[in-house]
């Protein structure tokens, strides 16, 4: 029933390969995105997320970007879901520096991690658990948020394959993502729009890399055929049929915000 933190987690993209530096931002200062979260038909919740403004901290431009997922009132009913993620980002690298969040419903925990590099520090808090974790993944990781801004700022061009590692909580998984092509999608709301599409499979792993007993899972990434990137729609299998995040709104940020280009491209 917590399909909406897969989805973004496996979004969670690490690129494998040395290429040239990418053309496209990573994310816009001051921008915020409103998503509906289904599992089939069925409307089950509203998901939101708001980018904040780079400053300067100790020498590193640093950025803090805060989410939160609501389910419907009558679906809670079934599944309540009532989380709130809060990253600080190193604003040039694209990378996770602090994750908080806070998960209310079916599960109920708090986890706050630090990352640097390979090295991961996780603090689990829970109603009969609390557990410290210090942990060395066979790569750096990206958070969900950090993945997504990695994506935006990637190439992408047509067949374009990149390797991925993403971390949702303390859950790591090892993914390979395609970029089938640009098409036009088709949206509830809205007209069609041009989109990139990307077919991705992840697979959960421990920390030396093993593949752990759980089963692949392939996702479906929509982003639009522009310099915004705006990531339209993000679909996945899960145990009751295919969720899916589909944008609902989009606000950019005001006219005096500055479009943000890393400064170099995300790396691993």
């Amino acid at each position: 029933m917590r399909a909406l933190a897969a989805l973004l987690s496996l979004v969670s993209l690490a690129d494998a390969r040395a290429e040239p530096p990418g053309i496209l931002p990573g994310y816009v200062a001051g921008e915020a995105f409103t998503y509906k979260f289904s599992i089939g038909v069925i409307d089950a919740g509203r998901a939101r997320m708001s980018v904040g403004y780079p400053i300067a901290i100790d020498g590193r431009r640093v950025l803090a970007v805060a989410g939160d997922a609501h389910s419907a009132s009558w679906f809670a009913v079934i599944a309540k879901l009532d989380d709130h993620y809060k990253v600080i980002l190193d604003a040039d690298k694209l990378l996770a520096l602090k994750v908080a969040s806070v998960e209310t419903g079916i599960r109920t925990r708090a986890i706050k991690s630090e990352m640097d590099g390979r090295v991961l520090d996780i603090a689990l808090t829970a109603p009969l658990r609390n557990e410290k974790y210090h942990r060395v993944l066979p790569a750096p990781p990206r958070d969900p948020v950090a993945s997504l801004f990695a994506l935006r700022a990637a190439r992408l061009a047509d067949g374009d394959v990149l390797e991925l590692l993403a971390l949702d909580g303390a859950a790591l998984y090892r993914g390979r993502i395609r970029v089938v092509g640009r098409e036009e999608l088709t949206r509830a709301q809205g007209g069609p729009v041009r989109v990139i599409r990307l077919d991705a499979m992840a697979q959960r792993i421990d920390d030396v890399g093993h593949i752990a007993p759980f089963p692949a899972r392939a996702f479906h990434i929509y982003l639009s055929d522009d310099a915004a990137r705006i990531p339209y729609r993000i679909s996945g299998d899960t145990d009751l049929g295919e969720a899916r995040l589909e944008l609902t709104s989009y606000i950019p940020p005001q006219p005096s915000s500055i479009l943000t280009t890393p400064r170099q491209r995300p790396t691993r």
